[in-house]
């Protein structure tokens, strides 16, 4: 165990390790998601894309007791996926999406500290900025699929369904606040959801390109009054 731990550590802790976690964020969510049917096949490819997500922010969430909290992060989503075969209860799902939520919002926040560290502009913290970006719409995307669950279709208008494409459609379309109109969100709550998305769309690429930028020309100037 400490040596599967310490190896996904390594690997993860690396710069490279942006690179396999943007091709499965790119690949999950424009490929699996809107392509796949809510069939068993795309249950378990959900599964297994949220284990690699998970892998990448379990060495920094669990500093003590690693084998009880290891084994309870990946089993509760193998449970919760079984039940939700077996049983199609809506409200597993909504379990589903509430959990998959914090811990892509825990993978985000750790990816921020890695994008901010000290040192020059490099590829990957224009990677982990991406990615962020795109966790921040699948995030939102889950959020919506609850909602939408819990108010029985009642907060939006325009849905072919309450699978989870629709709303990672409807979730991008409000981040990059293309708001083609084809889906509008009528509940109190989804148009707040709604609001919040397309504000931290429109903040966080400047943001975060004024931070890389000022932390760039901070390093350059040190350097050249050093030498």
């Amino acid at each position: 165990m400490n040596r599967l731990y310490s190896a996904v550590k390594n690997f993860w802790t690396r710069d490279k390790s942006f690179n396999f976690l943007l091709i499965i964020l790119l690949c999950y969510l424009f490929v699996f998601i809107p392509f796949l049917s809510e069939d068993i096949l795309s249950k378990i490819i959900f599964l297994f894309v949220y284990y690699l997500l998970l892998t990448s922010s379990m060495p920094f969430l669990i500093k003590h007791n690693r084998k009880l909290m290891a084994t309870l992060l990946f089993a509760l989503p193998f449970i919760l996926l079984i039940f939700e075969i077996i049983s199609q209860a809506l409200w597993i799902q909504v379990i589903t999406d509430c959990i998959v939520a914090v811990y892509c919002l825990l993978l985000g926040y750790i990816i921020l500290l890695r994008t901010f560290q000290k040192g020059h502009l490099n590829i990957a913290r224009v990677q982990g900025g991406i990615i962020v970006y795109l966790l921040a719409g699948f995030i939102f995307c889950l959020l919506y699929h609850s909602e939408a669950i819990l108010s029985k279709t009642m907060s939006f208008h325009g849905l072919a369904g309450i699978h989870r494409k629709e709303f990672l459609y409807f979730s991008f379309c409000t981040l990059t606040t293309a708001g083609y109109g084809d889906i509008v969100p009528v509940s109190p709550f989804a148009r707040s959801l709604s609001n919040l998305e397309s504000l931290i769309g429109m903040l966080y690429p400047s943001v975060l390109l004024a931070r890389l930028l000022s932390m760039e020309f901070f390093y350059k100037n040190r350097e050249d009054l050093d030498i």
